[in-house]
């Protein structure tokens, strides 16, 4: 969706009154302020601040302390229990997990409007299935998701579920009728008009939809774009019962946090990302078409290395080139979670840590990456693939490969250690032979 100049005048006017009123409201530290705002970006935030300052309605040496506040350095981050067996989330799939308390009372909503063992679809949203399947629950959930690594991770711990592998934008969606569905949508309006539509496939007459939505200090366009949302769900026969402000939290993701760091705004709170939760209730059945949704980032091959999840775009051909990771951008952190940044289309490679690099060679990296992960060696992984010996000068480039894929894990572990993330992972010994 296109965002007008006018929306987007508008918008910095917005953030920097919301900015006035937090500071009229006691706000001293950005973390403060953060929190006092509608989940306005951080770094939008910190610009506007800094911009604001000679005019901000407190002492100057206060107003200095507000915005050196945001260069603090944060203390370690709690992890949310209900993440523990989940890998972590990859900036490709728009990816925010919900916290602890937000799990707890997204079920709590459910169980409101279901009846005892009536069944609950999870579209998009992995963090609710491990509370959803205890047994002191008394609701069966079945979950929908559609990367095969957060469905295979989720087969192996959660016992008693049901998990179907199913990519909600595409393919045939399962025949079940829940009495309720929580959907978690990337928060663009293409994938919410087309989220709403599987739930009405998913959801009995009279059910309930419980969506997750952006609020208005997301970005220029949330007014119109709720209101469009809004529309489109009268033309499903929903009806909205009920809407809450900001009353769901989320967790940041290495990626975001990523971002923060290398752009200097250190002191944000692990949570200050929240959503809009409205409930519609299913009264009419309609004949709407599904909604055809492009998706340009799809078909990225991906390997799970010790809890660093790297994807590669795919490759055409099966001959040798230079699989060495390419710089494109300082610090190797695409200082954005933005999918309007141009930048996006430089990365051939690109981590959970929003490191992305160019790559001559992606097929031959891939199959450096697959080799790591299985404990095996690169170097015939890369013959095996290009049925030949490998010459003395691909010898070396595969090597340098292998050294910076392990110098990435590494690094990346080290930040998800550093930021309390405890993610499910599998460790590899390995001998670059």
């Amino acid at each position: 969706m296109t965002i007008t100049e006018i929306e987007s005048q508008e918008f910095e006017q917005s953030v920097e009154q919301w900015i006035f009123d937090a500071v009229k409201n006691g706000a001293t530290t950005f973390e403060q302020l953060i929190k006092l705002l509608p989940s306005v970006d951080p770094i939008i935030a910190f610009k506007a601040l800094q911009k604001l300052q000679p005019s901000l309605p407190i002492p100057k040496s206060t107003s200095c302390t507000l915005i050196n506040s945001a260069l603090w350095k944060q203390p370690k981050l709690t992890h949310a229990r209900h993440q523990e067996s989940l890998p972590p989330p990859h900036p490709l799939d728009y990816d925010w997990r919900f916290t602890d308390s937000t799990v707890e009372y997204l079920l709590q909503k459910c169980a409101e409007v279901t009846p005892l063992h009536g069944t609950i679809v999870l579209l998009g949203t992995p963090s609710l299935l491990h509370v959803g399947t205890e047994s002191s629950y008394q609701r069966d959930t079945v979950l929908l998701e559609a990367n095969p690594i957060m469905t295979s991770c989720l087969s192996n711990t959660v016992l008693g579920s049901q998990i179907v592998e199913c990519d909600l934008l595409r393919d045939a969606l399962p025949n079940i009728s829940a009495e309720a569905v929580v959907m978690d949508p990337p928060w663009y309006p293409e994938h919410v008009q087309s989220f709403l539509w599987d739930a009405c496939q998913l959801c009995q007459m009279d059910g309930h939809i419980l969506v997750s939505l952006p609020p208005i200090g997301t970005r220029p366009s949330i007014e119109r774009e709720w209101q469009e949302t809004l529309t489109w769900a009268n033309q499903l026969g929903l009806q909205l019962i009920h809407l809450e402000e900001l009353s769901l939290s989320y967790l940041a993701p290495l990626f975001e946090r990523n971002v923060f760091r290398v752009t200097g705004v250190h002191c944000v709170p692990q949570d200050w990302r929240r959503g809009n939760l409205a409930i519609f209730a299913r009264r009419d059945s309609t004949n709407v078409p599904r909604p055809i949704v492009a998706s340009p980032e799809k078909g990225w091959l991906e390997v799970n290395l010790s809890s660093v999840r790297i994807r590669v775009r795919p490759w055409i051909d099966s001959e040798f080139a230079d699989p060495s990771l390419i710089s494109v951008t300082p610090n190797d952190v695409l200082t954005s979670v933005s999918r309007r940044d141009p930048r996006r289309q430089l990365a051939d490679v690109w981590t959970s840590g929003n490191r992305i690099f160019s790559c001559q060679g992606g097929g031959i990296l891939w199959h450096v990456l697959d080799a790591i992960s299985r404990d095996r060696s690169p170097h015939k992984a890369v013959e095996a693939f290009i049925g030949r010996a490998l010459q003395p000068r691909e010898i070396s480039l595969v090597s340098n490969a292998i050294e910076q894929a392990l110098d990435i894990i590494s690094l990346e572990r080290k930040e998800n250690l550093l930021f309390g993330d405890y993610w499910s992972s599998t460790n590899f010994t390995f001998a670059a032979s």
